[in-house]
């Protein structure tokens, strides 16, 4: 996974966690889950959530990430990822951070329903706790529930 994010390709557009960041998210350690995306039957990159619901901010998706780029794999993985919490869980948001630059990643959330946004100032720091300190350069997008 750390060699993925580390690939020339992604570095500039994905956060950078180390492999005790990454196994925690494994563990479901802090509220967090870890996906494996898989295509064909192989690995093919990850998603990390945190279900926020309690604190108000609802779930955040806080990183997707796909080595073969084009082939429709991350696009299909965050929507199984949006029934799922729509769906079993009964989410009424779903949120992610995207950074400037990144405009692969803004069409596929665009396409799948995600609209940007800004929290109200009162709240904002709830969303910035969530994040773990937002990227420099960034905005949020947020996708509600379809029901």
């Amino acid at each position: 996974m750390t060699a993925l994010e580390r690939d020339s390709v992604n570095r500039e557009l994905i956060g950078q966690w180390s492999d005790a960041e990454h196994l925690a998210a494994i563990r479901g350690e802090g509220g967090r889950e870890h996906w494996i995306v898989e295509r064909e039957g192989e690995r093919a990159g990850y998603l990390i959530a945190y279900d926020r619901r309690a604190s108000g901010t609802g779930i955040y998706v806080k990183r997707i990430l796909v080595g073969e780029k084009e082939l429709g794999t991350g696009t299909e993985a965050l929507r199984a990822f949006l029934d799922d919490a729509f769906g079993r869980r009964a989410a009424t948001e779903v949120w992610l951070i995207v950074r400037d630059g990144n405009d692969r990643a803004r069409a596929v959330y665009l396409k799948l329903g995600f609209v940007p946004f800004e929290p109200a100032a009162e709240v904002a720091a709830l969303y910035d706790r969530v994040n773990e300190a937002p990227p420099e350069k960034c905005g949020r997008m947020r996708i509600t529930s379809p029901r």
